[in-house]
Parts: structure tokens; sequence; C-alpha cells
């Protein structure tokens, strides 16, 4: 019978893919309306996949990643008595003496499970979520079916672009955490305790002695899907005085300054910040009021001997309005040093500086294979070039993320996961931010935070001290250059080494380097007069003797000369950052 069911679903499978060309569209990455529609045919288990696939940016095409993101889920409902008996065998009780009510129709059904409406016996409402019986098998037997089906790639020539058995590895183990509503639990206890209540924001609590490896319990959030928002004739009134324009402008600066919260306070961020996952709810100007918590605080001083404390609550006003979290199925997770790292990306992006972004990009890469930095500067340096000469609030961060994935991809470079997440929520937020207010940039608004960010955990005693260490080792240095030239030159002289030199704008190099050797020069001068004032200062007898002066006086003249260098450095730097 197994065996049976098997056979039917891989004629199925094999229909689809060939009625679609579903093999060569994928290795080839085109016609990717073509692979959704077949994905969308093949059910849940596909549907999945390709939802996985979209989050593959080092692999796929922007293209094809944002049609795979278009996949919806059409999944027939699931007959109440498999659903009651189900939670019965999850929670260990019939449901009449688990709940007060539970509504037999299910009011939204997705790939991995329905959703209905219930009442606990305390008489508070939630929102029960039901694995879909047997889900897990029949995810299980197309992941096999899928296995069996790889050989069939061979006889594609451009299947060698892509490596479907380590992208099946991936969506088995993605497909594992999504079965075990646990993981979805831990993920939604985290982030209620980092964002609810933070601003308009809220998220739904837990019932976890409700919730099973199969069934999740949660509270009940109220509210309208997001995408009625997008949807709604600008000029009508959304509350108040305010027009749904106006509304979808307030809307998508939470949804960033929210965003932004989450990646670089937190380090825990959605992955998949949709319409879909969100609900806008309104409220009454009462139902505000209630629902605004003080911010209680103590400050203990001390004025003299006298100590004092005192105590103070502040309120900060919000909107009438709520945007309430719903699914917590796709999570990320950033650390401090990528949070830095990724900051730096941001930044070098904004300031436009090449070479500064290569340096950035290869800090959150690991070398996979042979890896050249000069091949992989200039194709990132093409690239950047005729891409940032637009002005910042035309820069389409997902496009320019998702090629510097492409171009460390064929450099044998893989992105951190993490930051491969990051990405894929960054091209989700950007859709729906176009969506609510096609004028504001996603990119201009998230830079400052960026710098915001970098400002903060930037550590000026430890760069100081770093930067200390790294003079004094040059200046260490210094007079072993000599000795060591002259023994390069005998080597030269001796016949023992050859140099082939390839110059390139060869009158931009000498003026570059013979203004390196006068700023060397002038080092050496300032470090000799330094150096040679203390002597003088040190070794001069007590009072105002004209040795002592003599040395105070070359203090004076390293002190002028080393400020007038830095006014000059930075004013070159002012100069160079005008002309971009």
């Amino acid at each position: 019978m197994v065996g049976s069911g098997r056979t039917a679903r891989l004629r199925q499978i094999i229909k689809v893919a060939n009625k679609y060309k579903l093999i060569k569209n994928i290795t080839q990455q085109t016609h990717p309306e073509e692979v959704r529609e077949a994905f969308e045919e093949l059910g849940p288990t596909f549907i999945k996949v390709g939802q996985m696939m979209s989050v593959r940016n080092d692999i796929f095409t922007l293209d094809f990643t944002k049609e795979l993101r278009r996949l919806q889920d059409n999944v027939k409902t699931d007959d109440f008595a498999e659903v009651k008996q189900l939670v019965e065998s999850e929670l260990g009780l019939p449901v009449e003496e688990l709940f007060n009510s539970f509504d037999e129709q299910p009011f939204a059904s997705a790939s991995i499970a329905q959703a209905h409406h219930a009442t606990l016996k305390n008489d508070e409402q939630v929102v029960v979520k039901v694995q879909h019986p047997g889900i897990d098998k029949e995810i299980e037997t197309d992941l096999l079916l899928f296995e069996k089906a790889l050989p069939l790639a061979s006889w594609v020539p451009e299947s060698n672009v892509v490596d479907l058995k380590s992208i099946l590895k991936e969506i088995r183990e993605s497909l594992s955490n999504e079965l075990d509503f646990r993981k979805e639990l831990e993920h939604a206890e985290r982030f209620y305790q980092l964002n609810n209540r933070w601003k308009e924001v809220r998220s739904p609590r837990m019932i976890d002695s409700y919730s099973t490896k199969k069934v999740l319990t949660m509270e009940f959030m109220p509210g309208n899907n997001l995408r009625e928002l997008v949807n709604s004739p600008e000029d009508e009134i959304a509350y108040g005085d305010i027009t749904n324009q106006e509304f979808k402008e307030m809307i998508s600066s939470l949804l960033i300054d929210h965003f932004m919260k989450q990646v670089f306070e937190d380090g825990f961020f959605h992955a998949d910040p949709h319409t879909g996952n969100m609900l806008l709810q309104f409220l009454t100007e009462e139902e505000n009021q209630q629902d605004q918590e003080p911010n209680n605080a103590r400050y203990d001083g001390k004025i003299g001997p006298f100590p004092f404390s005192f105590d103070f609550s502040t309120t900060e006003p919000l909107r009438p309005f709520r945007l309430n979290f719903i699914d917590f199925g796709m999570m990320g997770e950033i650390t401090k040093e990528m949070q830095l790292k990724m900051s730096n990306v941001i930044i070098a992006i904004y300031s436009k500086d090449t070479q500064r972004i290569a340096n950035a990009v290869l800090a959150i890469c690991k070398q996979t294979g042979p890896f050249s930095e000069q091949r992989f500067n200039e194709e990132l340096d093409d690239f950047l070039k005729r891409y940032l000469n637009m002005p910042v609030k035309e820069i389409d961060i997902q496009k320019v993320f998702s090629q510097v994935v492409v171009i460390c991809h064929n450099n044998n470079l893989q992105i951190d996961d993490s930051i491969t997440m990051l990405i894929k929520a960054f091209g989700t937020l950007e859709g729906v931010i176009e969506e609510l207010n096609p004028e504001l940039s996603l990119f201009e608004v998230i830079a400052p935070f960026a710098q915001k960010y970098f400002f903060e955990q930037f550590d000026f005693k430890e760069e100081l001290r770093q930067t200390g260490l790294d003079y004094l080792g040059s200046i260490k240095a210094v007079p072993k250059l000599p000795s060591q030239s002259l023994a390069v030159l005998e080597t030269f002289n001796k016949g023992k080494a050859k140099l082939n030199l390839e110059f390139k704008n060869q009158h931009i190099l000498l003026e570059r380097a013979e203004a390196m050797v006068n700023r060397l020069v002038i080092g050496l001068i300032l470090s000799a007069l330094v150096i040679g004032s203390s002597l003088l200062v040190q070794t001069a007898p007590r009072g105002g003797t004209f040795i002592s002066n003599l040395g105070i006086f070359g203090y004076g003249v390293a002190a002028i000369s080393i400020l007038f260098l830095v006014v000059e450095s930075l004013y070159r730097r002012y100069k160079k950052w005008r002309e971009k």
C-alpha cells in the first residue's frame, strides 16, 4: 500500500516536472514563474522547498528568488475529526476538557499546519495551530522521492551550476525544524520578551502547557492582515484626520525602526517580515490609554554627605494602533561580532568606497576553495563602479547584496549563514516598504542606524592603545630599514633574485610613492626632533638655560608640524569625500 502510494506520487512529480521543465529551469535558472507554478501544484512540501530556495541568494539570481517569494499556500483543510484526534493525542485530554470552545472550521491553513480559534477554561481567547495529520510522513515521502530523482539532473548539461544534494540536505534539516513546533515556541517566547510593548509593536504570549511538537497554542491577537492597508485607497481616512497615505508612511517607519532594533540591539530578528505575518489593530482612545504602561525608574544620588533618592515615572504616548506579529517559524540570529561587521558593510556601501566595501565583505565570509583576492577585488570593483554612481536614495540594497553574494560565491567565498538570512529579511522588508511608501529609500534610512551602532560599539580607549602599539612597532622598525635595504640590494647585486613588475597608471603610482616617501622622511625628521629636544631638556642644567630653551623650541616646532600634517590629512579626506 505504501509502495503504491509512493509510485503514484512519483508519477505525479514526474508529470508536473515535465510539464514545467522543472529540473532544467532550476539548474539554468530560467522561467522562475514556471518553477513557482510547479511547486504550488505539487503541494506543501515543494512550497516549503521553494520558500527555502528563495533565501539562497548565493545560488539563485535575484529575479529567481523574488519570484519564489510569491509562493502561495493552497492547502485543503483537514477534517475536524482528524484534527480533534491529533490534539487529544498530543495534549492527553479530550478537547472538551481542555477548552470551553474550539472552532471546528480553521480560519487559516498553510503548508505545515492550520489554525483554529478556541477559548481556554479560564475564558482566555487563544489560537491553536495544529499540524496537518500525517504531513510529516508526506514530507518524508516527497524528500525520499526527491533524492531518487536527483540523478535525472545529470542529464541536464547545466546541472553542475547548482549543488542539488547540498540544497536537499539543507531543506531536510530546515523542514525537520519546522515540523517541531517546540522550536517555534522557543522563538516566539524570545521574541515576546524582546519586542512585546516596544512602541506600538505587540507579540502573542505562548501557552506552554497547551503546546507540543505538533500543537502550538498562543494568545489571540486581534487585527486585520497588513495587506489590507497596502491595498487601501491613499486618500481615504485611516483614523482621526490621518489619511491612508500618511498612515502607510507611519507604518513603514515603524517597521524599519523595529527591524533595526531587532538586528543591531537584540541580535535576534524576524527573518520573514511579510504582510501575512503581521496584523494591524486599531484602538479606541480609551483602549489606547489603557494599553500604555508607565516606565518606572528610581534615581539615587548624593549631595555632599547627604544621600537622596526619588522615583519618577514616564509614559511614552502611543498612537491608536498596534502592529501584532503572529508567526515565528523563520527567525534569524546574529552575533555581536557579525553585527559590527554588517554595520561596516552598510557604512562602506553608504560611503561608496570600493576598497572599504571589499574589506568589509571579506570580513563576513569564509573561504571554501582556491581564492584570488585580486580577481575578487576586480569583479567587485567592476560591479560597484557601475552601480554606486547613482544617488544613495536610489540604491536598491537587495540588488547590491544579492550581486555581492553571487560574486563571493564565484570566488569560493561563503557568506556567514546569519548574514544570508539577514539579507533575505532585508529583501522581504524592502518589498513591504516599497508597497507602503515607494518614496522611502530603505537603504537611506538604515545607514544612519548602522553608523549609530558602529560608534556605540567603538572602544576608543582600545583603538587608541592599539594605534599606539602600531606606531611604536613602526618606530622600532625604522632603524632596521637601512640594513634591511642594503641586504635586499646585496641580494639583487649577486643575482640571486629576480623582480617582475607590471605598472598600471604609472604616473599616479609614482606620485603616490613620492608622497609616501616625503611623509616617511618628514616623520623621521620629526621623530629625531622630538628625541633630540628630549635629550636637550633632560641633560640641561636646572633653570632657564639656552640648551633647555632650545629643546623646548624643538618641541614647539614638532607640535606645530604634527598639527599641520593632521589638518592637511583631514582636508585631503574631506576634499576626496566631496568629490564623490
